[in-house]
């Protein structure tokens, strides 16, 4: 998705994008991060969102065995939980990628992460968009991208107008527990 910088008249062009209206620019940011006690703030986003919240946080996702779990929509089609366990690794492992069908809300359980970011322009996959798995993969230079740390109680949303890399180490690897709200758009 191309967010380019329109203009028409000499006034900037709004843009919809996941359901949002956003001003049309170079250097498009829709990427929120906060604690989960601002998280309810984002249910207005869509219906799909307000479900998926809704669900993490009257969940605990400490005592869950990682793992897919449906939330809405057939199969959980309209938004799912991945409950994660791994350790992070060095930037250099980690894939930048970005998906077209689905948001992600990133939810730190336990652990410390950092997360590479920086908005999709016209940046080219080196591979391919593959849909059955909703990513295309990247490979960008480290300076490319802006990095923010997560630590347990911290959130992340990345729409399909955001590059992230997630699962990059803070100092060293380490353990993490994290689930990842998919939340069609």
């Amino acid at each position: 998705m191309n967010i380019g910088n329109n203009q028409r008249n000499g006034r900037l062009i709004k843009r919809k994008v996941a359901g949002l209206i956003f001003p049309a620019c170079r250097r498009f940011a829709a990427m929120i991060t906060s604690t989960l006690s601002q998280l309810h703030w984002y249910k207005t986003i869509s219906p799909n969102f307000a479900k998926a919240i809704d669900y993490a946080l009257q969940t605990d996702f400490s005592v869950m065995e990682p793992g897919r779990y449906p939330i809405d929509g057939p199969d959980g089609d309209l938004s799912f939980a991945i409950v994660n366990e791994y350790t992070t690794r060095p930037v250099s492992e980690c894939d930048p990628e970005s998906h077209r069908d689905y948001a992600d809300i990133q939810i730190m359980i336990a652990g410390t992460e950092r997360f590479g970011y920086t908005p999709l322009i016209d940046q080219e996959p080196t591979t391919s968009y593959d849909p059955e798995k909703d990513v295309a993969l990247y490979t960008l230079q480290e300076e490319g991208l802006n990095y923010i740390t997560l630590y347990p109680g911290q959130f992340i949303i990345f729409f399909p107008s955001d590059i992230h890399q997630p699962e990059v180490f803070q100092g060293q690897p380490a353990p993490v527990k994290k689930v990842v709200l998919k939340i069609a758009v």
